[in-house]
């Protein structure tokens, strides 16, 4: 069983001989300072250091995927804002919002993915990703996320008191472009797409604002991505207790959780593919004997698919993550 086959039986519920062990990129970014030093373009701009970056992560750390883009600025960037392409030790970010009305954002920016800024780098890399054996996931970044990544967040999220129908009319606008950049993603030959939304935990929004402005696009893009036979995997970070219902109530294929949330009782709860969730911070500054048996206890606790918790830093060292993917396919199952 290759690769592919064993990521694609799992989110289909399929039994399979082991757990796969992934990082699917996006927010869950495993282009590491330490797998960049030879690659001489900005790999989150540039095709080819796009493409060699997303095979040395399988190739060197063991990520059993391609993942593309490694950041969560894709989206945002043609809508009007200014951010900083990063480099081998930080990741891309956002420097200015947009800060026209919000109404006029709207109005303003038609956007067309095959056209606009770097998606048609992250379609080309997926072209040339495409493959047999490795899975090739295709990253977005979730509406509230990219919202927010758009306009100032506290902005936002006020309107969702003082004017909550203009604040959905944009989540849903940044949500169907983000689903036809998805649509495009799979064409050019993505088999998964990984959804990471980190503004959307109910730590940020509670439960009431969950259900009706991540809810509901959550639900049309994964009705409009299965149709294409697709499976989606939804990352969201922090604790999901007061939104957890509302996750197990969507048509995911897998449900992606950070460290603080316990595994065991998230498999009592989720009737979906698990995903995660060794802690970054261990992964970062832990031993390799810690980072094995948090691994083996992830494993231990119902989980599908191994990962990361979250967005690893830039300088994780690949020894830490090898020993965890090393762990996950040499041990006897």
């Amino acid at each position: 069983m290759n690769e592919k086959e064993r990521l694609l039986k799992v989110l289909k519920g399929e039994k399979v001989d082991r757990p796969p062990v992934i990082c699917p990129g996006g927010m869950m970014n495993a282009a590491i300072t330490d797998i960049l030093k030879e690659i001489k373009e900005n790999h989150n701009c540039d095709l080819e250091g796009m493409v060699m970056a997303a095979k040395m992560v399988n190739e060197e750390i063991g990520f059993e995927n391609y993942g593309v883009p490694f950041c969560m600025t894709v989206e945002a960037e043609p809508l009007g804002i200014e951010l900083s392409f990063g480099d081998k030790t930080v990741e891309p970010r956002v420097t200015k919002y947009n800060e026209e009305d919000i109404g006029e954002i709207i109005k303003k920016y038609d956007i067309n993915p095959i056209k606009d800024k770097r998606m048609p780098i992250v379609l080309k890399a997926i072209e040339k990703l495409k493959n047999n054996e490795v899975p090739v996931i295709g990253n977005i970044t979730g509406p509230i996320s990219t919202a927010t990544s758009i306009v100032d967040p506290l902005k936002l999220i006020k309107m969702f008191r003082k004017d909550p129908d203009l604040a959905y009319e944009f989540i849903e606008y940044v949500n169907d472009y983000s689903i036809d950049y998805a649509k495009a993603m799979i064409n050019a030959g993505a088999d998964v797409i990984a959804i990471s939304d980190p503004t959307a935990t109910g730590e940020i929004l509670g439960r009431k604002n969950f259900e009706k402005f991540a809810y509901p696009m959550y639900k049309k893009f994964l009705t409009e991505i299965h149709e294409l036979d697709t499976p989606v995997i939804i990352h969201i970070c922090g604790d999901t207790k007061n939104i957890i219902e509302s996750l197990d109530d969507l048509d995911i294929d897998a449900v992606s959780f950070d460290s603080i949330v316990n595994m065991r009782s998230a498999r009592k709860q989720i009737n979906k593919a698990l995903m995660g969730n060794v802690s970054t911070l261990l992964l970062h500054q832990g031993d390799k004997e810690r980072i094995i048996r948090v691994t083996e206890n992830c494993i231990n606790s119902g989980v599908d698919i191994v990962s990361p918790a979250c967005g690893l830093g830039m300088s994780t060292p690949k020894e830490n993550l090898r020993a965890m993917t090393d762990y996950v396919k040499g041990r006897r199952w």
